[in-house]
């Protein structure tokens, strides 16, 4: 990842050096918490006094405050409304306080950017929705979402992302697949895979379009890399084929039951009828269809269309061992890391608009509406 040249510039405007100015940067951007070690790391210097005078600056700017001090570590929470808008990201959610688990959450975000500053990363929800809406042309409904409402209004505002992991695009070379773009999850030390599991299925609208992407699981230890590789290979493994017969059948029936030729049907098609319109749905069986009925497609050709083969979509997964687990915070109650593992907590003003959820209320109500004799 390329930071702007205008944006470390502007930090260092307030006295911090060349390579304070791009950590803090990445902070901002990525984390919004960091400790003395991760500035250490990313410097590549050893523990003294270039850590304590960035924190003194720091502090004496008003940029940061302590968020956490416990065994001997000092937690720092960037958050000076000011300070983000000199780099053009006074949207952005990082400045808030947050509870401890986010906050580990959070460092270990940074970890895996620090190790990798190089990414060319969605940085912000506007890049994420521009790049996910705009340029790709999914509908906003699968991208992970959650509705927010007014404490004294009922106006409802959509945020998008708001987990806040990273997503990244890797570089296409000349005559090569296209990008295919890559989601990390940062997952803490415990046994538990809940949480990954909820991204995973938070995510799911969404990943289900793309041709292909790549998954990071990012963890302390290495324990958990086997059991989340197998689970996110079972949740995307290809689905089996569809059987192009029965298909061809089902157009079949619905073409004469869209033609008002309902005498035609015997109680077995207008049973085929009713799975299909469950079975058969989305943009490439409608297009399927419509193709078939214009083109006069064969079931050789309709196979060839809705069991692609080698054009199923591509799933790569991949893991990233972080360097600290971050147990300085392990005082959080087990029951909060069960329900809330790795997820953003949910206020009284704000419900889980996720996209699975929207797409499920809104194929029941097509089923409602379509209901056959």
């Amino acid at each position: 990842m390329s930071i702007g040249t205008e944006y470390v510039e502007a930090i260092e405007r307030y006295g911090y050096t060349r390579t304070e100015a791009r950590f803090l940067y990445l902070v901002a951007t990525h984390s919004g918490y960091f400790t003395q070690q991760q500035f250490f790391d990313f410097a590549g210097v050893n523990r003294g006094g270039m850590g304590t005078r960035l924190t003194r600056k720091a502090l004496q700017h008003g940029h940061i405050r302590t968020a956490r001090h416990a065994r001997h570590t000092m937690v720092y929470n960037l958050f000076a409304r000011h300070f983000y808008e000199s780099i053009e990201k006074d949207n952005l959610r990082n400045r808030r306080r947050l509870s401890d688990e986010l906050i580990r959450t959070r460092l270990l975000i940074l970890d895996f950017v620090l190790a990798r500053p190089d990414h060319d990363y969605l940085e912000t929800e506007q890049e994420k929705v521009r790049y996910f809406h705009e340029t790709l042309d999914l509908p906003l409904a699968l991208l992970p979402h959650r509705t927010y409402k007014g404490a004294k209004s009922r106006s409802e505002t959509q945020r998008y992302f708001v987990d806040r992991f990273p997503i990244f695009l890797g570089r296409q070379e000349q005559g090569s697949d296209p990008i295919a773009p890559a989601f990390v999850y940062c997952d803490s030390a415990g046994n538990s895979l809940l949480g990954f599991i909820s991204y995973l299925e938070t995510y799911q609208p969404l990943l289900r379009c793309l041709p292909a992407f790549e998954m990071v699981y990012a963890a302390p230890n290495a324990r958990k890399f086997h059991r989340a590789e197998a689970f996110s290979t079972r949740q995307y493994a290809p689905p089996p084929p569809v059987d192009t017969q029965r298909l061809c059948r089902y157009f079949t029936v619905r073409q004469l039951w869209e033609s008002h030729k309902y005498g035609s049907l015997t109680r077995a098609d207008r049973d085929l009828l009713r799975d299909g319109d469950k079975r058969y749905q989305g943009h490439l069986f409608d297009q399927t269809y419509r193709d078939w009925i214009t083109k006069g497609l064969t079931p050789t050709e309709v196979n060839a269309l809705i069991n692609p083969g080698s054009e199923r979509q591509k799933m790569a997964f991949k893991t990233h061992l972080l360097p600290e687990s971050y147990d300085i915070l392990d005082h959080v109650s087990l029951d909060k890391n069960r329900s809330r593992s790795g997820t953003i907590g949910r206020s009284a003003h704000s419900t889980n608009g996720s996209a699975l959820g929207s797409i499920i209320s809104t194929r029941q109500a097509l089923e409602n509406s379509r209901t056959r004799p």
